[in-house]
């Protein structure tokens, strides 16, 4: 059988073996898909529906999202599923005073916007490119899982066909079955996962629960709307107003008030109404989709149970506010996609997979908890509340608006493979020369494993420590100015900023762009070996 199967092939074999099997194709699923494909490892991606999913669900990014897409050659400043506005990100009151604004105007010390918009069928059409082109990775669509196990060598998961009957509903057909065998198996099938039932992981439920009708618009007329994104904390009817991810489309969310029920919202022209206040009609725009979504905040436990783990939805579900919820399921990718590498190649212990969870899991929580915290100010439907609120929010925003917005949070890990003040966060990225090409970091260097040496502490770096940093599949570079003689050219001075702001001599970068240290004071050999104890590599075990 090929690296990629054909639809006839899978009917002809029934059988089909690789490295991980991925249970469900949306972004999460996809970006695991083109990772793991990218590290040199055979993948089977199953999705239950047997087309894409037509209709927008998630709208918004952030810079580290940006940041991943970029990597695997989607640019955020030119695809075209993908805009982007310079504008502030306002809370404001019934009659336009500001309780608080955020930061969606600068770009982040890693180069890339703090916000972007994008339109998911398009995005999703685009990984799923990606995807199928890259070498030992098997995409079937059609297939629903209906059992799961797991031996001592892997996994099992058994799938039949998805069809609908003559009335529409969906059936499963048991007689085009489908067996896929492989070491590991990763769930990212969603909200209602399979994956995560079928191994009994439970679901922290925050009792987080407010019901929005979510309508997406397709502008007929060219419209500026200032500001691009808000929130209309109204106890009149709570309303987020965000871009659509295109030039032409607009998403509005309405909150149902008390008393109401999905029902009274069923038929999409029901919207109008609410629509006619921001000057919305049938003469300059149509419905693409209005429905009622209840927005929720639960988190998985534990993510990981034998060779099996959980990702995306099927891990965490958050409020919208934030606009933090595809994003937390593609950084889970990143984080276990070279966890996984490791095992697969034999270099890490099994325990390696065990940092996925401790990591991430905490890390989602904390933008959940936030999503909620924000949630808890623009749910607010009783007048005398609101009052409250307004008052203490204005008073808090005026005495330090000339600040300026505030900036987008950045959440660290939880503990795991990253060490110190620094550890755990975001890694910054710069434009560098290296090996006579210049460019952006992630693009000239590589995303990889990283010890970043100042030029004057090369010496302090060891060919042992070099040696680990190889079998993590990195590197170990100096970073300098121009006649530095460092193996890496500093073009704008952004890691000597860093190495600055931090007080260190070295910095140690992860695969999924965090930062597992930044040394000073400390013999950084010795930190690097702690880092490649705690990632279980087995060279040092």
């Amino acid at each position: 059988m090929t690296a990629h199967a054909t639809e006839e092939e899978v009917r002809n074999a029934s059988r089909l073996e690789a490295d991980v099997v991925v249970v469900g194709l949306g972004p999460v699923g996809l970006l695991a898909a083109i990772k793991l494909g990218r590290a040199g490892h055979t993948v089977v991606g199953v999705e239950r529906h047997s087309k894409p999913y037509p209709l927008p669900r998630a709208v918004t990014f952030d810079h580290e999202i940006a940041r991943i897409l970029k990597g695997i050659g989607i640019d955020p400043e030119t695809d075209p599923a993908i805009v982007w506005y310079e504008d502030r990100y306002p809370m404001i009151t019934a009659d336009g005073q500001t309780l608080q604004e955020v930061d969606w105007i600068s770009r982040n010390p890693d180069g890339f916007r703090n916000r972007y918009w994008f339109y998911q069928p398009l995005l999703e059409d685009r990984l799923r490119q990606i995807a199928a082109a890259t070498p030992g990775v098997t995409l079937l669509a059609g297939y629903q899982a209906v059992e799961i196990g797991e031996s001592d060598l892997g996994v099992t998961a058994e799938f039949h066909k998805s069809k609908k009957d003559e009335t529409g509903e969906r059936i499963l057909d048991g007689s085009e079955a489908l067996f896929v065998t492989a070491r590991y198996g990763l769930g990212s099938d969603g909200a209602n996962s399979f994956v995560r039932t079928s191994l009994g992981l439970e679901m922290t439920d925050l009792q987080f629960y407010y019901d929005w009708i979510v309508t997406d618009m397709i502008m007929h007329e060219e419209r500026t709307f200032d500001p691009v994104h808000y929130q209309i904390c109204d106890p009149a009817r709570p309303t987020t107003v965000v871009p659509g991810g295109a030039p032409d489309r607009r998403r509005w969310e309405f909150m149902l008030l008390p008393g109401e029920t999905p029902g009274q919202w069923a038929d999409p022209e029901s919207v109008w109404p609410l629509l006619a206040e921001f000057d919305v009609t049938p003469q300059n725009a149509e419905i693409h989709r209005s429905v009622v979504w209840r927005f929720q905040a639960k988190y998985a436990e534990t993510w990981r149970k034998g060779r099996w783990m959980i990702a995306g939805d099927a891990a965490h579900l958050m409020p919208p506010f934030a606009g933090e919820g595809m994003c937390a399921g593609l950084r889970d990718v990143m984080n276990l996609s070279w966890r996984l590498s490791l095992a697969l190649e034999g270099k890490a212990d099994d325990a390696i997979l065990d940092g996925y969870g401790a990591e991430r899991q905490p890390h989602a929580k904390g933008f959940i908890e936030f999503s909620v915290g924000m949630g808890e100010v623009i749910c607010v439907t009783d007048p005398e509340k609101a009052a409250e609120r307004n008052a203490r929010m204005i008073a808090e925003w005026d005495a330090i608006k000339e600040n300026g917005p505030l900036w987008p949070a950045d959440n660290p890990l939880g503990p795991g493979a990253w060490l110190g003040e620094y550890g755990g966060l975001p890694g910054r990225q710069g434009t560098v020369t290296f090996q006579g090409r210049t460019g952006p970091w992630d693009d000239i260097v590589g995303a990889s494993w990283a010890l970043l040496t100042s030029a004057p502490a090369a010496a302090t770096v060891t060919e042992d420590t070099k040696s680990l940093l190889k079998e993590l599949e990195g590197v170990a570079v100096t970073v300098g100015p121009e006649g530095s003689g460092a193996d890496v050219l500093d073009v704008e001075g952004t890691y000597a900023q860093w190495f600055a702001d931090t007080g260190a001599d070295h910095l140690v970068i992860r695969p999924d762009y965090y930062v597992a240290a930044a040394v000073a004071g400390e013999d950084v050999n010795d930190v690097v070996r702690r880092l490649a104890e705690a990632v279980a590599l087995k060279v040092v075990a």
